[in-house]
């Protein structure tokens, strides 16, 4: 069987129901998403580590790097065969070609052309994301920021405070807006709440920007969920293993705090109104919580400035080809 081109990318904020979607599509019968990983981007970070792909030395330390690490990058999740990526990453002279070929071989596995990743961590790195795959078309879901936070609050693995949350939600709306604009036709954006209502026309669009056939299995995937998702997430997605359900949508309602749910819709009133979400305005912010915003927003914005300063400092150096199309 041939892989295609034009890889296929889920991204967004967390818990914004980007696994629900994944789920959807990998019933589709010509694509195979696999379970969220780690490696893309500890591998992308370390470019300057691995050096040029095209000496076969450097290919021997990154395949090393991957091995070693396949339970802290969560590669282990996609049960593939370490002899034969090994061997088909002896033959990757880029980075993108590194990369992709694990993707590949998940698909080449379920016996389907089309192939990608979902990651919500990925809506940071847009324009990386395409120095890997130029020709990628990508997926943005976008879900209500209340319900957002709320579910994180609920994720034992989410260490970050409630405003720094906020933020997370804002930066990734923000993102995915400017994406949209600059990568037209290759960037889509849906909202998770008319996936969860309207799943056969978002679906049917879904497709469309995809070029494929819209199939009706997408919408049963949780008849295969609990064979798609690994044992230790299962407790967090829980709701993929049932019919989809509107009950979720508005769970903030109960769950924020008056204060949780003012300073949200202060700090992003702008992104709550464009995509049709509940927000009053806010005049007033409690001076201690506007301090610990501040505080946090030098914080969060610090860290954003900081990865993209270093990320550009490593493109001056590295100046080796990236695009998985450009593997020899």
């Amino acid at each position: 069987m041939r892989l295609l081109d034009q890889p296929i990318f889920i991204v967004g904020c967390e818990r914004s129901g980007t696994t629900i979607l994944r789920l959807m599509l990998n019933e589709h019968s010509r694509i195979a998403l696999p379970p969220q990983t780690k490696f893309s981007r500890k591998v992308y970070k370390r470019r300057l580590l691995f050096g040029n792909l095209v000496i076969k030395e450097n290919r021997k330390k990154i395949i090393q790097w991957m091995l070693e690490r396949k339970n802290n990058t969560k590669l282990v999740d996609l049960k593939l065969d370490d002899k034969v990526l090994e061997k088909i990453w002896n033959k990757c002279t880029t980075l993108g070609a590194m990369i992709a070929s694990v993707f590949q071989q998940y698909s080449l596995a379920r016996n389907k052309p089309r192939w990608g990743d979902k990651r919500p961590y990925y809506i940071r790195y847009i324009t990386q994301l395409l120095k890997l795959y130029p020709d990628a078309q990508i997926i943005h879901v976008i879900r209500d920021g209340h319900d957002c936070l709320a579910s994180l609050k609920r994720m034992p693995w989410w260490e970050k405070n409630a405003i720094y949350s906020m933020l997370n939600w804002r930066h990734a709306v923000r993102i995915g807006s400017n994406a949209a604009n600059v990568y037209k036709d290759q960037f889509m954006e849906i909202r998770y709440e008319d996936l969860i209502s309207e799943p056969e026309s978002q679906l049917k669009q879904i497709c469309k920007f995809l070029n494929e056939s819209y199939e009706p299995e997408m919408v049963n995937f949780h008849l295969n969920a609990q064979q798609n998702i690994p044992e230790y997430k299962k407790p967090w997605h829980y709701k993929t293993s049932i019919p989809l359900t509107a009950t979720f949508i508005g769970q903030w309602r109960k769950e924020l705090s008056k204060s949780e749910t003012q300073t949200l819709e202060w700090c992003a009133q702008k992104e709550l109104m464009k995509w049709n979400y509940p927000f009053a305005k806010i005049h007033f912010i409690n001076p201690i919580i506007l301090v610990r915003y501040w505080i946090e927003y030098i914080r969060f914005y610090g860290l954003v400035g900081l990865e993209r300063i270093i990320d550009r400092v490593i493109d001056l150096i590295y100046s080796r080809p990236l695009s998985y199309k450009q593997n020899n």
